[in-house]
């Protein structure tokens, strides 16, 4: 394509349970010029892969060194079951409008196209039925807390460790005059841009190196 988007589509034939069984889609996957991976199947189901994530499992995996030609370790989060996918890989079921992922600790988060989301904890094999109504549940604002330091943390929760991970943060300098701003990048999406750099010689150059 013109945006050297590559997309391939195949006929995939799928044993079902129970004898002479089977189930026919067309799958199309689609491969971005930035490495990321999208597979879209009849039946509404969706992956995404970002490139990060595809340069992780290669990492974590065989380690090929020609990355985004030669590596096939996210073969197995784009084909394979998807209750068993790895943390950071986007799962949409459109028959069912929603998109699901699981982080690092296993939690699971949900987003429904009519706005809603839901949010299960690990702790539990039915989070249902330790809390009732958690799909339901929305937490009460920082505002209305004794400290009123913006802290919340729900009543069923204070049990648990603090999260391996958090969301990166967003850091920006805005010089006094209010014309310039620079935002700094964390090393991930470092290797994002000098990857897409690396791999395309005409891109203009957007990183600038400070000493401080």
């Amino acid at each position: 394509m013109p945006d050297k988007t590559v997309v391939q589509s195949y006929i995939e034939r799928q044993e079902l349970e129970g004898y002479n069984n089977f189930m026919t889609n067309m799958v199309h996957i689609v491969k971005r010029d930035d490495y990321s991976v999208i597979k879209v199947r009849q039946d509404g189901e969706v992956v995404v892969i970002s490139a990060n994530e595809r340069a992780y499992l290669n990492n974590i995996g065989k380690q090929q060194p020609n990355f985004g030609h030669d590596d096939y370790d996210y073969f197995f989060e784009l084909f394979g079951v998807a209750a068993e996918r790895r943390s950071g890989v986007y799962t949409a079921q459109l028959s069912e409008s929603k998109l699901w992922m699981l982080d690092e600790e296993g939690n699971h988060f949900i987003v429904y196209a009519n706005g809603d989301s839901v949010e299960k904890l690990s702790v539990s094999f039915d989070l249902n039925q330790l809390v009732e109504g958690i799909d339901r549940k929305e937490p009460d604002s920082p505002r209305a807390l004794p400290r009123g330091d913006g802290e919340h943390i729900e009543e069923e929760c204070k049990f648990l460790p603090p999260p391996k991970s958090v969301a990166h943060p967003r850091l920006f300098m805005i010089k006094n005059d209010g014309k310039e701003c620079y935002e700094y990048l964390n090393a991930e999406q470092l290797e994002y841009l000098f990857r897409c750099r690396h791999k395309d010689a005409k891109l203009p150059t957007v990183i600038q190196s400070s000493q401080n």
